[in-house]
């Protein structure tokens, strides 16, 4: 049972007050509306964006919120709304609005604007720039000598384009924001519980854990690199592209003057992006190049990987230090397209937003995900 909103100009405190009196009511039920499986921030914002529309939510995620282990923590990621392929541009502006009201709502800063530079090819960098017009985004185009003249201690060899709305995300707060807030709006989160099945029935759907068993009339998998391994029980297995999970390794490095700088896409055969993190300089990484893993037999970093990273520091980043601070691990769980599964499969909702470029969209995706939960 769905409740509706109360109207807009009602106060976001009273509204809120009322869905959670709303949704401690249903638990009187028994029965979940929704099952989100997956605490990740594609989980989280899921579930959190299903409380806001009033429904009875339960979020289960099998290790301890905010963990390291999948896609979704670490202290900084790129926002941008510069893509190659424009059809995500104006989901990158919806998120846009959506990462400040998310912000305001929890009284903590998510999003710092920065800037953001894509350099390379510059037929690819047309792309972008026609791109983002197309939906009234601003641009503007540097050459390599006037963009060295502006950011000194980076270093340029082809165009350059300008998007001022770009910025850093952090990662870490937003994960917290979003349990913090879906926990308040009534969702019961439960953490430490591993979902080994989700048997569709006749009624709905029974979402089976390591410790008990839910029950409801949709389930949402946003198992991120768990995916492919609860496919078969989905029955899905071949419903959905090919999920190769693969283990990157981002780095850091000393850079006294990275805090100005934007964050930066580097196009190419082995594509680079970077952004200054607080506290640990700047981070760098290849998109894309990881080794396959089993996300529950990880190897360690792999250390020819990280020569080759920093090698590229001491050639396109002259202002750092090019010996790496800290090294990290994540997972990306790609498709072929590199483009996101976001898809009704009678009662079972898949959300993978996925391919390593997905944060950025994150209350976007959550948004779209309570819609596809709670319209037939």
């Amino acid at each position: 049972m769905a409740y509706a909103i109360p109207p807009a100009q009602v106060s976001v405190f009273a509204r809120n007050r009322l869905l959670m009196a709303l949704n401690r009511h249903q638990q009187a039920i028994g029965r979940y509306d929704v099952v989100v499986v997956g605490g990740g921030a594609m989980g989280a914002a899921s579930a959190r964006a299903l409380a806001m529309r009033g429904h009875r939510v339960a979020l289960v995620e099998q290790f301890e919120a905010g963990h390291d282990r999948g896609s979704s923590h670490g202290p900084s990621r790129i926002f941008r709304l510069a893509y190659q392929d424009a059809s995500y541009v104006p989901l990158a502006q919806r998120a846009l609005t959506l990462w400040r009201e998310l912000s305001e709502e929890c009284g903590t800063a998510l999003l710092e604007t920065t800037g953001g530079i894509d350099h390379g090819p510059p037929e690819v960098l047309d792309e972008i720039a026609d791109g983002l017009a197309a939906r009234g985004a601003a641009s503007r185009r540097l050459t390599a000598t006037d963009a060295i003249q502006r950011w000194p201690g980076m270093h340029f060899e082809d165009p350059v384009l300008l998007q001022p709305d770009a910025g850093r995300l952090n990662a870490d707060a937003t994960v917290r924001a979003l349990h913090e807030r879906a926990a308040a709006l009534g969702v019961d989160v439960a953490t430490g519980e591993r979902v080994d099945d989700v048997n569709v029935t006749s009624d709905g759907v029974e979402v089976v854990t390591s410790d008990r068993s839910l029950v409801g009339d949709v389930a949402v998998v946003a198992a991120g690199a768990w995916l492919p391994k609860l496919a078969p029980s989905l029955g899905l297995k071949d419903e959905l592209p090919e999920l190769v999970v693969t283990q990157e390794q981002p780095a850091y490095y000393d850079a006294p003057d990275a805090e100005r700088w934007p964050v930066f896409v580097h196009h190419g055969d082995r594509p680079h992006y970077g952004l200054f993190t607080p506290g640990l300089g700047v981070k760098v990484g290849e998109h894309g190049t990881g080794v396959v893993v089993d996300p529950d037999d990880r190897p360690p970093a792999d250390v020819e990987r990280l020569r080759r990273l920093s090698s590229y520091v001491g050639r396109w980043l002259p202002g750092a230090d090019p010996s790496p601070t800290r090294v990290d691990t994540c997972l990306y769980t790609t498709t072929p397209d590199e483009r996101f599964v976001l898809r009704r499969f009678g009662r079972v909702v898949v959300c993978s937003a996925c391919s390593g470029h997905g944060f950025k969209f994150v209350p976007a995706i959550g948004e779209r995900v309570a819609t596809l939960a709670t319209e037939s």
